[in-house]
C-alpha cells in the first residue's frame, strides 16, 4: 500500500489564506509533502523572480516539505496551446515553459499541464495537430529541466481536445516525450464518465506520473470520505500496478476554504484509516 510519507497536501483550498500559514499548516499536521498550486494570491509567477522563488524554495524547505508538483493556473486564465490563433497558442507555449522553469528553480521535477481547449467550429483534426506540435515544443524545454508534464483528460465541458484514456495515450505517442506522463484525478475520471478507474490506470500503465486522490459525488474535489467513490478500490488498484508516486489532495469544493486545515486534517485521519 502506498505509505502515508506519499499522501500530499495541496493550496488550492488555502488561497483565503497566507503561503505562510498554509506551510506551517501542513508541517504541522504532519505531511510531508506538498503539490503547490503556482497562481494569486500564493505564487503568480509574474510577480516573482528567480530571487523571490529561492525565497519560496527555502520556505519549503524549512517546514521539512519536500514540493513534488507545481501546477500553474492553466483552466481560468487565457491560456490555450489548442487555440486557432497563433499568438495565442505561441503565448501559451511560453507561459508552461517559463513555469517549467521555475519548477526547476523550486527544486521540483514534476508539473501538471493541460491540453487547452479549440472552439467547437473548428476541424478538430486541425485543433489536435496544434496541440501536439505545442506539447513537443514544450517537452523540449522540460527535457532540458529535467521536469515530467503530467496531463489528464478533462469533461467535454473543459476540454474539446483530451477526454479519455485513449486520447490521452494516443498524446503520449505522438509527442514522444520521455518527460511526458499521465495523470489520473480520480474525481475527474468519475465525472467525465468515459473510463472506469480500473481501465484508467491499468492503461496508461507506467505513463502514470501523479495522481490527484479526491473524493465526488461524482464531481467537487471533495475530501477523501466526504463523497460516494470507492477510494479504497481505487488505493487497491494502484497498488495492483505498482504505483509508486504520491497522492495529491486538489481540494476544491469551497467548503473548505474558511477552514482548510480542517479538511487537510480529515483527509490524512481518513487515510489512516482506511489505507494503513
Amino acid at each position: 500500500m502506498i505509505s502515508i510519507s506519499r499522501l500530499s497536501a495541496a493550496n488550492y483550498h488555502y488561497k483565503r489564506y497566507s503561503l505562510d500559514y498554509f506551510l506551517d499548516s501542513v508541517e504541522r499536521l504532519g505531511y510531508e509533502t506538498i503539490e503547490l498550486w503556482a497562481s494569486g494570491p500564493h505564487l503568480h509567477l509574474e510577480d516573482f523572480s528567480l530571487g523571490r522563488l529561492n525565497e519560496v524554495k527555502k520556505k519549503i524547505e524549512s517546514h521539512n516539505l519536500k514540493l513534488i508538483c507545481f501546477t500553474p493556473e492553466q483552466c481560468l486564465y487565457p491560456i490555450s496551446v489548442s487555440h486557432p490563433d497563433k499568438v495565442y497558442r505561441d503565448r501559451s507555449i511560453d507561459f508552461f515553459c517559463k513555469h517549467i522553469e521555475a519548477a526547476a528553480a523550486l527544486g521540483c521535477n514534476r508539473m501538471v499541464m493541460s491540453t487547452g481547449i479549440s472552439y467547437l467550429d473548428v476541424d478538430p483534426q486541425k485543433a489536435w495537430e496544434w496541440c501536439v506540435d505545442a506539447f513537443q515544443k514544450i517537452c523540449q524545454k522540460a527535457e532540458r529541466e529535467g521536469v515530467y508534464l503530467a496531463t489528464e483528460p478533462f469533461t467535454k465541458y473543459t476540454t474539446n481536445i483530451c477526454n479519455n484514456i485513449s486520447q490521452l495515450k494516443q498524446l503520449i505517442k505522438e509527442v514522444d516525450s520521455p518527460m511526458l506522463k499521465g495523470l489520473a484525478d480520480t474525481d475527474v475520471i468519475a465525472t467525465t464518465g468515459t473510463d472506469s478507474i480500473d481501465d484508467f490506470i491499468k492503461t496508461l500503465g507506467e505513463d502514470l506520473n501523479h495522481v490527484h486522490f479526491l473524493d465526488g459525488n461524482p464531481g467537487g474535489h471533495l475530501v477523501p470520505g466526504d463523497g460516494k467513490l470507492d477510494l479504497k478500490h481505487v488505493l487497491k488498484v494502484l497498488d495492483q500496478v505498482g504505483y509508486k508516486g504520491y497522492l495529491a489532495l486538489e481540494i476544491l469544493d469551497r467548503r473548505y476554504v474558511m477552514e482548510p486545515e480542517k479538511a487537510l486534517k480529515a483527509a490524512m485521519d481518513w487515510y489512516k484509516k482506511n489505507a494503513l
